[in-house]
């Protein structure tokens, strides 16, 4: 697919998701795009919030929504341009700089006077143009971003401007073409190339360490699941080959806060920032050497790790100088990159800090695409796994999405609406999966219309969108308010600690109750977009849709003890049942009046909704809970025999699995661990002896029972975490 093609398989989305949500194609525009950069890694976060408006000097004001990065303290604010199939299909300079200047309008207008006293106060707007009032200070720079399906014509993606109330700005344009790049491309975020010539250095310091290729057994490669959809287009299966090349540089500090000051959290790899955005101080120790020793940081600190799709060096006579790096990717170190450029830009104006005699140890090692989206956070794990970084920040690779994955592929949606086509829930594993499988096939063809009839766009479930459901479920709505990166945490942790005891329950019946759980979210979301409150402020609607959501199984749990929502009711309607919808309908009006209340301790409604308070206080109040509602329960007995049903195929198949696991490994891989474990006196008598039942089962012809097999498998998992290799 081209991206002439791609535009117009975007206009075909925008105006089927708008028509699906009784929305305008302007705001479905924002959501698609905005949804992909967050893939991306380019913010963490969108908040939609809309205003237009005059300033006080009779210019045009308008901006469409904001983010705040808490790893770099950047501000990103948007404005949309969205032509549609019939409008011109470029955008020129004056049109790009008009853009540009409604936005710029509009935050200097917050910054310099109290625009925020002009606007509702129930509105997200309000907060933003009050924190921008009142909090400039805490905002590192600010990144505007004009999004378009039209055609950029001009050269440069992103643009120096003036300052704007003190800060740096830089402008980005995210054209179609730009936004085809991202999404065609198979790491699904956008390349950073850094010319250090360019930004007047010769380059860093470095020596090459090590040059490696191998095959790695233990990656993972996932089955293709659409190959029934296309049989005449096959395609190489990837082989489990990693290359790699390692440096060891010395990185002035100049040149690190240079790069961190440009591309901000861009930079992080994806673990790390969450590290950063939850524990976002400054290291005091670091900033204690960068600005009393900054001579000694290379001597205390312990650097960076990172890595790179490309680098190019040159030899000079200083030595080998990487000179371009392409796609710099920081998965250890964090900590320190972001603290070098904090304290710099914090400093007093008195202090005198020397950062030319700051020097920071980096090995960065430049691994192909083609692995690299393995192989990153098996790197950033490891790397970080001498620090305390929780086990949970590395999670996307958990055999438990796995599985959900699996589920989704081969577990068809009950047939609605007269539909006589098979259709299913995909869940996105890995990061524009599902964006992948459409650039396979030219727009209109048979192939892209049984994909897309298939694996329908509204039926997809990301990675954070199952944590954020579950949460909701689970009842931790001021958790869900915090953001990708506080589910994700908190989920990963809950997952990982049940996984331990037992991954039964993770079975068909838990898929089922995900989606019905989306289900549930969309269905609420269509019903908020129709009350008088939100047509009027267009505000707080995740938030009450979280809190909505986690009242009615909070009332459930503590007032209909031994009873549940019927989710295999949604899922077998594939939507909301009509007092479930009633019920919805009633609880997320009561809400809004809830988080937006006069006598809420803090002015701020989305912070108010993050803290722990406001869920105790929510789980205090009087709702309304319809009697018609509370009949449509259905008793835990009678979901118990299919629980156990499924929990017993689970067990079966994880029996299977472990064979299968065993059988393919071969007796030269089992010889190994069993020499690696009993080296190290690490295996028990009754693991040495089932290990070594393995190694012989074709000359026995012995092959180990479900419950031996597991013994195997448990103590392989113990070796590793005592440190053996994953292969030999």
């Amino acid at each position: 697919m081209n991206v002439e093609e791609y535009r117009e398989v975007l206009h075909e989305d925008i105006a089927l998701a708008a028509n699906a949500n009784m929305s305008n194609v302007a705001d479905e525009f924002l959501a698609y795009v905005t949804d992909i950069l967050i893939s991306g890694e380019e913010f963490d976060d969108f908040t939609e919030c809309y205003y237009e408006g005059i300033s006080r000097r009779k210019a045009n004001m308008r901006i469409d929504g904001y983010a705040m990065d808490d790893a770099d303290g950047s501000c990103c604010v948007f404005i949309s341009d969205y032509r549609g199939p019939y409008e011109s299909d470029t955008i020129n300079k004056d049109v790009i700089e008009n853009c540009f200047k409604r936005i710029r309008y509009f935050v200097n207008e917050s910054i310099k006077y109290e625009l925020y006293q002009e606007l509702e106060e129930s509105t997200q707007v309000y907060e933003f143009s009050r924190m921008l009032h009142y909090d400039i200070e805490s905002i590192s720079k600010f990144r505007f971003y004009l999004l378009t399906d039209a055609y950029n014509n001009q050269r440069t993606k992103n643009i120096k401007d003036d300052e704007v109330g003190g800060k740096t700005v830089e402008l980005n344009v995210w054209d179609v073409t730009r936004i085809f790049d991202v999404v065609s491309s198979k790491t699904q975020k956008e390349s950073v190339e850094i010319m250090l010539p360019d930004m007047g250095y010769s380059g860093i310091p470095c020596v090459k360490a090590v040059e490696y290729k191998d095959v790695i057994a233990d990656i993972e490669v996932l089955p293709k699941y659409d190959d029934d959809i296309v049989a005449d287009e096959k395609e190489e299966k990837p082989e489990n080959v990693i290359t790699y090349t390692s440096y060891l540089a010395v990185v002035p500090g100049k040149i690190l806060n240079e790069l961190y000051l440009e591309y901000g959290s861009r930079l992080l790899e994806g673990n790390v920032r969450s590290f950063l955005s939850v524990r976002g101080k400054v290291n005091k120790s670091i900033q204690n050497t960068i600005k009393n020793y900054p001579e000694m940081f290379f001597a205390y600190n312990n650097g960076i790790a990172a890595t790179a799709s490309e680098i190019d060096t040159e030899m000079t006579p200083e030595g080998l100088k990487i000179t371009r790096i392409k796609d710099l990717q920081i998965v250890n170190g964090g900590q320190t990159t972001a603290s070098i450029a904090n304290t710099l830009l914090t400093a007093k104006k008195d202090e005198n800090i020397d950062i030319e005699r700051l020097y920071v140890p980096m090995k960065v090692s430049v691994l192909e695409h083609t692995m690299s989206e393995k192989i990153i956070p098996k790197i950033s794990e490891y790397s970080n796994s001498q620090n305390k970084v929780d086990a949970s920040d590395f999670f996307s690779n958990h055999p438990f999405h796995i599985r959900m994955e699996d589920y989704s592929r081969k577990t068809p949606a009950p047939a609605v609406n007269g539909n006589q086509f098979q259709q299913y829930w995909y869940y996105e594993r890995t990061r524009g999966q599902y964006n992948q499988g459409k650039m396979k096939f030219k727009p209109k063809s048979s192939q892209m219309k049984q994909y897309e009839t298939r694996y329908p766009e509204s039926q997809v479930i990301k990675l954070v969108d199952l944590a954020k459901y579950m949460e909701i479920y689970e009842g931790a709505p001021d958790k869900v308010s915090k953001g990708k990166q506080a589910i994700v945490k908190v989920f990963a942790e809950n997952i990982r600690s049940r996984w331990a005891k037992s991954d039964a329950e993770f079975n068909n019946f838990y898929y089922k109750r995900v989606c019905a759980l989306a289900i549930i979210y969309k269905g609420s979301d269509d019903i908020v977009k129709q009350t008088d409150w939100y047509k009027e402020k267009h505000s707080y609607k995740a938030n009450v849709i979280v809190y909505t959501m986690s009242i009615v199984f909070d009332y459930i749990r503590k007032n209909v003890k031994g009873y549940e929502l019927d989710f295999m009711r949604v899922w077998n309607l594939q939507g909301l049942y009509p007092e479930l919808a009633e019920q919805i309908k009633v609880l997320c009006t009561e809400v809004y009046e809830y988080i937006t209340d006069d006598g809420r301790p803090i002015e701020n409604v989305t912070e108010w909704c993050k803290r722990d308070l406001c869920w105790q206080q929510a789980q205090k109040q009087k709702w309304t809970i319809n009697d018609s509602f509370l009949r449509t329960l259905i008793s835990q007995e009678s979901l118990k025999a299919e629980e156990k049903e499924a929990k017993e195929e689970r067990k079966v198949a994880n029996e299977v699995d472990d064979l299968k696991f065993i059988m393919a490994s071969g007796k030269e891989y089992w010889q190994k661990v069993m020499d690696w474990g009993v080296t190290r006196r690490l295996l028990s008598d009754m693991e040495l002896s089932i290990i070594k039942m393995v190694i012989n089962m074709e000359i026995t012809g012995r092959i180990p029972s479900s419950k031996q097999a597991k013994v195997v498998i448990k103590a392989r998992e113990r070796l590793i975490v005592d440190g053996m290799p994953l292969q030999f």
